[in-house]
């Protein structure tokens, strides 16, 4: 296959491809421009001379650059896989060393569910250098293992352009008060907007639910403490400060003097993992969290909420075991 010579004065260059992708992917080359923190004249000169190294039209002359060529667009195609090996490459830099695994995930998984995982990652899979990095704001997290910063991020992700995303099951999200509080409150959120609310960190995704779920309802939620995390909101309702919606695994082996309410729609929302690329770390992460053994595990000691149409009911009622998981 003949060789081009890329390094040479005229060459293009990589900023050209990035230019060139983000403004067709904004569909404006202003709008790139200014993701770029540079003037539109700018990033048209880029792309002019990208044309001039290539020798076509990337763009229809007619259509003011609004409009890619047939040429352009099969140029994109090609252009997009490059910028995105670049990035990869690049973020290496932030990955790349001794055979570190960095998972980031929720506080409260990170206490409750990811310690019989890393073990098994230990003894089963030989992996011994993990790092976790815990997030209150799923935002946050998803951008970091955008970044390229993470391996792998194990959460309620929604949203993502990842290409190995993973389910493995769901958690259910409950709403707890002191006992003494507990019939004050019949599980409707006409009546929870009443409550002193607790809200867990400053960009929580709890709080966003708590918010839909009341609107929902014709409701509207009053914040009176905030908390940083869901350890401390717990701490809160304990002291009888308040009400918190926090994860119900939050509540395994606790020792807390506190009261779920029954809400009359219960809310449960999938778990998955999430990484960028299927490395040899991510697949052994893979094969042990989709152990069958380990989720019944998980399920049965209310870690995890497993869909059983049949049995949905059932689950409803089962309290929450506070013994620890033996794996």
């Amino acid at each position: 296959m003949p060789e081009h010579p890329l390094l040479t004065s005229n060459s293009i260059t990589l900023r050209q491809f990035d230019y060139f992708v983000r403004a067709v992917q904004l569909g404006s080359l202003s709008a790139a421009a200014r993701q770029f923190g540079i003037t539109p004249s700018a990033m048209s000169q880029q792309i002019d001379a990208l044309e001039a190294s290539l020798g076509r039209n990337l763009f229809d002359p007619r259509s003011r650059r609004s409009r890619l060529t047939t040429f352009g667009t099969e140029f994109f195609n090609q252009a997009s896989n490059v910028v995105e090996s670049a990035r990869q490459a690049i973020a290496m830099g932030s990955t790349f060393g001794d055979g570190v695994m960095t998972v980031g995930t929720t506080p409260t998984i990170a206490h409750k569910l990811l310690p019989p995982l890393i073990y098994r990652m230990r003894h089963e899979r030989h992996i011994d250098n993990i790092e976790v990095k815990a997030f209150t704001d799923l935002r946050e997290l998803h951008a970091t293992l955008q970044a390229g910063t993470l391996d792998l991020a194990v959460g309620p992700l929604e949203q993502s352009s990842s290409p190995v995303v993973h389910r493995f099951g769901e958690e259910e999200l409950v709403v707890v008060c002191h006992p003494s509080q507990h019939n004050n409150y019949d599980g409707t959120w006409q009546q929870l907007a009443n409550a002193p609310w607790i809200r867990c960190g400053a960009n929580s995704d709890l709080t966003d639910t708590i918010s839909r779920e009341a609107a929902q309802a014709g409701a509207r939620i009053r914040f009176t403490i905030h908390a940083p995390d869901v350890t401390t909101a717990l701490s809160m309702v304990e002291h009888g400060v308040g009400v918190a919606l926090v994860p119900k695994m939050a509540l395994h082996g606790s020792a807390r003097l506190l009261s779920i309410i029954r809400l009359t729609r219960p809310i449960r929302r999938a778990l998955t993992v999430h990484a960028r690329d299927k490395s040899p770390h991510v697949e052994k992460f893979l094969e042990v969290i989709t152990n069958s053994e380990l989720v019944r595990k998980f399920e049965a000691a209310g870690l995890l909420a497993i869909q059983h149409p049949d049995h949905e009911a059932a689950q409803q009622s089962t309290p929450v075991p506070t013994g620890p998981i033996r794996i």
